[in-house]
């Protein structure tokens, strides 16, 4: 039930951005990468997904043996 309105939310989103930004020229890129359409959400999601990553990896690596203390 919950997943469903997430996918809904999210795939709102994604229109909502398309629509105002691109069709209605309400934001202008710097960049002309920025003018993809749902660049933000495409970027905000390979940053968190690279943070997750990085963290996953650092966690192998700083992580003690369960007996380290005794």
């Amino acid at each position: 039930m919950y997943r469903r309105i997430l996918y809904i939310v999210c795939v709102t989103i994604v229109l909502l951005e398309i629509v105002l930004l691109k069709l209605m020229h309400l934001g202008h890129g710097y960049f002309k990468i920025e003018e993809i359409p749902a660049f933000g959400a495409i970027l905000g999601f390979l940053g968190s997904l690279f943070v997750v990553i990085v963290a996953k990896s650092l966690s192998k690596v700083i992580t003690k043996r369960e007996d380290y203390y005794d």
